[in-house]
């Protein structure tokens, strides 16, 4: 039975309000209101430890503790304390409220920072009654002390003011040897040592990473139920249309086109992710699928994360498609209504567009596929709410290739169509790792391309950073010094309205320098652009320099990549410079710098946990993944 938080014995007014502000209104929400993480007390040898490492001892106060004052009013409580027959100087700063608490042969523990060669511990922690237990819990609540909190929740276990629901099935729990859901919530506020700790934490990612497959299991199951129209599509005219195109495909775009109009004939609706390097020909692909949809009576919509990709894709399809009426709808289109009147009569074919696209006054007549440009630059709700503007088939276009393994885990069942060929008249972009002490001779060389006309990246790791030297605004100065107003400069950080003309600009011009930071992940096709330089190249993982890289080498033009970083970076770096083959560098990222590096993946809404964290708990979500779907 649960209780207002008011009515557990020591919350008053002041605590009452508090716990409010943290969503804590019961006992019960409190009770599953975790600890954000826990301090150590287990005794340390003195003897054993090493100097300047955190160490926690229990001992006898030795001296009468006096007060030392320092300079802008800083005070430090200093006294002796004897451990292990051996006496040590114990500094607190900020503790001055504890000296008269503190009598000679009193019991006290003490943590902190340990001082070998002075005998000195840097207080932390002061505790006047040593615990009795290893670990204490840190609840991180402003304005209540952990051990307050720790009061208020025995009381409420005391008098069962509280019901916790297993919600795992029990043959999983004896399949994977879990604790109780019971067990767990009462060693998560009271653990007596460091290994029941470890099975409550493990117990409660697990029940994360469970809950997010059975979520994506039950999505899979809900779109197989849907029985959709038929996508009656004229199979001799779209082979007639693909004879037009005047480059001849290559295997891989083949082998997803046909993945797509497999999918149209499916009963049910369907989702596929078709990943391939920059410049490998998913646009096209998708191209003929959205074609195929006219010859069936079906319209389309293509999202693209930013006006100015929006408008190159726009392009794109006026230029290879010019049997389908396209439309362009963004923030800045002009008669937004007159536009938004002819697609919801069906007589627009394509709507190319950004977030313009999902608002609630575009409609459409009859919507049967939907295309997300880089998915993982939306949030979910952005993806469904469009895709829901009609009974559509869904294909989400990256350049960032997710490992096969990676990608069981948060993409559940989602069919895969990767695209690993480049188009036949592309040449190889020449890869240099140099060490930054060489930076001048690259330099010389981008001199000889900007005389060419050619345009030029200069990417770096921060806007601006205390420890990482060079931040792309003194970049953007020591190249304006050289190259005057040749130089433009980007990042994240600037208005929307500024980047988008700081690319129009770059792309419209020839001999242009952008110096930016990873901003231009995602960017324009620029032709003219044939020299990608990336410095810090430490600080970027492999798949995130090959989409850097990507950027150049979109013509029949040679184009280069300098790699700049240190000797720490040796290995790693090599690998990049000879290897050109997205997919295994993004298993490579995989292994040595875990899921994390594949970007954007948390911040689309894909991956968002609470406990669990897919870098350290990839083999967990894996088991998780395998309990779900073999239900």
């Amino acid at each position: 039975m649960k209780v207002s938080i008011k009515e557990v014995s020591g919350v008053g007014k002041k605590y009452q309000e508090i716990f409010n502000s943290y969503n804590i209104f019961t006992s019960q929400d409190l009770i599953l209101y975790f600890p954000k993480k826990y301090l150590s007390f287990k005794e340390t040898s003195l003897l054993l430890a090493v100097d300047k490492t955190e160490v926690t001892v229990v001992g006898e106060v030795a001296s009468l503790p006096i007060i030392i004052k320092h300079r802008n009013n800083l005070e430090s409580l200093r006294f002796k304390l004897l451990v292990d027959n051996e006496l040590y100087n114990i500094v607190a700063y900020r503790r001055g409220y504890l000296k008269e608490s503190l009598k000679e042969g009193m019991e006290i523990q003490v943590r902190g920072q340990f001082k070998k060669r002075q005998k000195e511990i840097n207080a932390i922690n002061i505790i006047l009654k040593p615990l009795k237990r290893e670990l204490k819990p840190n609840y991180q609540i402003d304005g209540i002390y952990d051990s307050n909190i720790s009061k208020i929740v025995y009381q409420i276990y005391q008098n069962k003011w509280f019901y916790i629901a297993e919600n795992l099935p029990s043959d999983i729990i004896v399949k994977r040897g879990l604790l109780s859901r019971y067990e767990m919530v009462r060693i998560l506020h009271f653990p007596s040592n460091k290994e029941a700790l470890d099975k409550a934490l493990y117990r409660l990612k697990y029940e994360e990473a469970f809950f997010f497959q059975e979520k994506i299991y039950q999505q899979f199951k809900s779109d197989n139920k849907v029985i959709k129209k038929a996508r009656d599509y004229d199979l001799n005219i779209v082979k007639e249309f693909i004879e037009r195109i005047p480059f001849e495909l290559t295997d891989n775009q083949k082998a997803a086109t046909n993945d797509l109009f497999k999918d149209f004939k499916a009963p049910h609706l369907k989702k596929r992710l078709i990943q391939g390097d920059v410049g490998s020909g998913k646009t096209i692909v998708v191209g003929i699928a959205i074609y195929g949809m006219k010859t069936a009576g079906f319209q389309s919509a293509f999202m693209a994360p930013t006006e100015i990709l929006a408008f190159q894709h726009y392009q794109t399809f006026l230029k290879y498609f010019p049997d389908l009426e396209v439309a362009l709808l963004t923030s800045s289109t002009k008669e937004k209504s007159k536009l938004k009147a002819r697609i919801n009569s069906g007589e627009i074919d394509l709507v190319v567009g950004t977030h313009a696209l999902i608002t609630d006054d575009t409609k459409f007549s009859n919507l049967g596929f939907v295309v997300i440009d880089e998915q993982h630059r939306f949030g979910v709700l952005a993806r469904e709410t469009l895709a829901n503007k009609g009974e559509a088939d869904l294909c989400y276009l990256t350049a960032t290739p997710i490992p096969r393994t990676l990608g069981t885990v948060i993409l559940g069942d989602m069919e895969i169509s990767n695209i690993k060929e480049k188009p036949r008249d592309r040449k190889p972009i020449i890869t240099y790792y140099l060490h930054q002490s060489k930076f001048d001779s690259v330099i010389e060389h981008l001199k000889k391309e900007i005389n060419l006309n050619h345009n030029a990246y200069v990417v770096m790791p921060s806007i601006e950073s205390e420890t990482r030297g060079e931040t792309v605004y003194t970049m953007y100065e020591r190249l304006a010094a050289i190259f005057y107003d040749k130089v433009l400069l980007i990042h994240g950080k600037l208005p929307a309205l500024e980047k988008e003309a700081v690319m129009a600009t770059f792309k419209n011009n020839k001999g242009m320098i952008l110096v930016s930071t990873t901003v231009v992940e995602v960017g324009v096709d620029v032709k003219e652009a044939t020299m990608m330089i990336i410095y810090d190249g430490k600080y970027f993982g492999l798949s995130q320099l090959h989409q850097l890289r990507g950027r150049v080498g979109r013509s029949e033009l040679q184009s280069y990549c300098y790699v700049l970083s240190d000797d720490s970076d040796l290995e790693r770096l090599t690998i990049f410079k000879n290897t050109d083959d997205g997919f295994l560098l993004s298993e490579y990222d995989l292994e040595h710098r875990g899921p994390g590096e594949f970007l954007g993946l948390k911040q689309s809404g894909m991956i968002d946990f609470k406990y669990a964290n897919l870098n350290d708990d990839f083999k967990l979500f894996l088991k998780a993944k395998e309990d779900v779907f073999s239900k």
